[in-house]
């Protein structure tokens, strides 16, 4: 609704500044107005358009915290008086024109363009206007229930036996913040605790033998384990300090779940990666977002113009390859099934299959700012920010109780399977929905909590 209103407002805002065809538009209109079955016509038409203005805003949820809705319900309303003035007013509507077209019509036009060009601004770079809830406090909802242990679980990962979860807690990236250390931890699913992953240095046998690691100190962002082919366990984690690189592990259960490092990978200066997806024989994909050296301003003008900013890479035998049929806008979180890639684009607000054998895209589908992938069974779990960029700046603290959704997807077509929507409840800011049993666990960027619902 948002990219639809800004692309009209937009369109209004060129037409109007460059004045002949506003101009033109007005003299038809004086004209005109006295034909009353031409009239009659075109205030049907506005009327019937108001309507569905009106009805499409007011079915949105939460409609009256929200930009996009709230500037359809008003532009409904404002085509509904048009339709009425032409109907029953006339004239008095044909004396206006004629005193803007003979007096001040280049201040008339340039000032609609004015208009129309902020209403485009504003429609594509704000979206919440709602309250926010203090979660200060750290109390559960009627539908979340949270647990108050971890700092920004941007990723999960469910361990072998299904019993705990492998939390990848972000320590940030840019151009959005410092880029800092965090920690990769487990969380216990029956007894709801956390500690910390222990590390031990092992030799480099599933990284590059160029790259080399000796503390553990690490910045995860995105993480897979996956089963390779001898049966063990390998983790891969996408790490961000103190330099670029990715991390293999091997995970290992003997009196608890440990971690042992097998090496690591340089990241090229010209990728800036995000997530990853392991193959049982130590290739992976991963995708890469946007350049290194990015500016807060160009990626807010990628977020608003939605091109091309990155794309998946592929690695096998020290080397990365790209996938030049998918760039896209903040290409973000990854899977494979088969012969199946399924990415979330970020700023390109959608999920995407490829077919890696025909290297073509199969299916699409539209999405709000979609992060990490989760396949599981034959279904993609995917969450999905309902608000803009821009909306974060108005959070209240770094805990923000924004709109969000989760979705669960066919991995066959990306049809919508199910939907559960979230406003004004204990959590915001979501990058992860996991299925557990009976449970969705979430994770956030930007959280002091794991949250969960049930399915």
């Amino acid at each position: 609704m948002n990219n639809f209103l800004t692309v009209l407002f937009l369109l209004l805002g060129i037409l109007s500044f460059s004045h002949y065809p506003a101009k033109k538009a007005m003299i038809w209109i004086i004209g005109n107005l006295e034909n009353k079955h031409l009239m009659f016509s075109i205030s049907t038409l506005m009327f019937i358009l108001a309507v569905i203005s009106i009805y499409i805003s007011t079915n949105v949820s939460d409609w009256t915290y929200r930009i996009g809705p709230l500037v359809l319900f008003i532009l409904g309303i404002g085509l509904m008086l048009r339709a009425f003035t032409i109907l029953f007013f006339p004239l008095k509507m044909k004396k206006a024109f004629q005193y803007f077209l003979k007096n001040i019509p280049v201040l008339t036009t340039t000032l609609s363009g004015i208009v129309m060009i902020v209403l485009s601004s504003f429609t594509v770079s704000r979206d919440y206007m709602g309250p926010f809830i203090d979660l200060s406090d750290c109390k559960s909802s009627q539908t979340l229930t949270v647990f108050c242990l971890a700092s920004n679980p941007e990723d999960l990962a469910l361990t072998p036996d299904g019993q705990s979860l492998i939390i990848s807690q972000f320590g940030g990236i840019k151009p959005y913040e410092e880029t800092l250390p965090g920690s990769l931890s487990i969380f216990d699913l029956s007894t709801s605790s956390i500690k910390e992953l222990p590390v031990s240095l092992g030799l480099n046998e599933w990284g590059d033998p160029s790259c080399d690691r000796k503390s553990d100190t690490f910045g995860p962002h995105g993480i897979d384990l996956n089963k390779r082919k001898n049966g063990s366990y390998q983790l891969s984690v996408i790490n961000h300090y103190p330099t670029e690189t990715i991390e293999m592990f091997e995970l290992i259960k003997n009196d608890q779940w440990s971690l042992l490092w097998k090496g690591c990978i340089n990241i090229p200066k010209e990728y800036y990666l995000n997530d990853i997806s392991l193959e049982p024989d130590g290739s992976f994909y991963s995708t890469h977002m946007y350049p290194r050296d990015i500016s807060t301003i160009a990626w807010l003008n990628a977020a608003l113009f939605k091109y091309s900013t990155g794309l998946v890479l592929f690695w096998n035998n020290n080397k990365f390859e790209e996938l030049k049929y998918t760039k896209s806008g903040q290409p973000n979180g990854i899977v494979k099934s088969g012969t199946m890639l399924y990415v979330a684009n970020n700023l390109s607000d959608s999920v995407i299959s490829y077919d890696l054998v025909e290297q073509k895209e199969i299916a699409h589908f539209s999405i709000n700012s979609p992060d990490n992938l989760i396949l599981d069974n034959d279904s993609i779990w995917v969450t999905s920010l309902e608000h803009e960029a821009v909306d974060v700046l108005s959070c209240p603290s770094e805990q923000c109780s924004l709109p969000f959704n989760v979705y669960s997807l066919s991995s066959d077509s990306l049809e919508l399977e199910k939907k559960y929507s979230f406003s004004q409840d204990v959590m915001g800011l979501p990058t992860v929905a996991l299925p557990v049993d009976d449970k969705i666990w979430l994770g956030s960027f930007r959280l002091d909590r794991l949250v969960n619902f049930d399915k």
